[in-house]
């Protein structure tokens, strides 16, 4: 990931549900300005319905409201990579 990190309390909207967690996201490719990062701080029972949700949007303390596609995620994880869509809020 790019050395331009951001960190910052978010809000992770699944389907109606809204759950405050911690987010590390950058640039991947600035060139072509994909950017992703991770999700921290994520309850377990949430890591179930983010792999299972038919939409997962990511709200920044600022504001912007980006959808993001999680990876892989175990069954008892807390931390969630994940992949934005759209133009990086930053």
């Amino acid at each position: 990931m790019a050395a331009d990190l951001h960190r910052d309390d978010a809000l992770l909207l699944v389907d109606d549900q809204q759950i405050a967690v911690e987010v590390d996201f950058g640039l991947f490719l600035p060139d072509k300005g994909s950017w992703g990062g991770v999700l921290r701080r994520v309850p377990e029972w949430v890591a179930g319905a983010v792999k299972s949700a038919d939409e997962v949007r990511l709200r920044l303390s600022s504001g912007h409201e980006r959808r993001i596609r999680p990876l892989a995620v175990p069954d008892d994880e807390i931390s969630v990579p994940f992949v934005g869509e759209g133009t990086a809020p930053f």
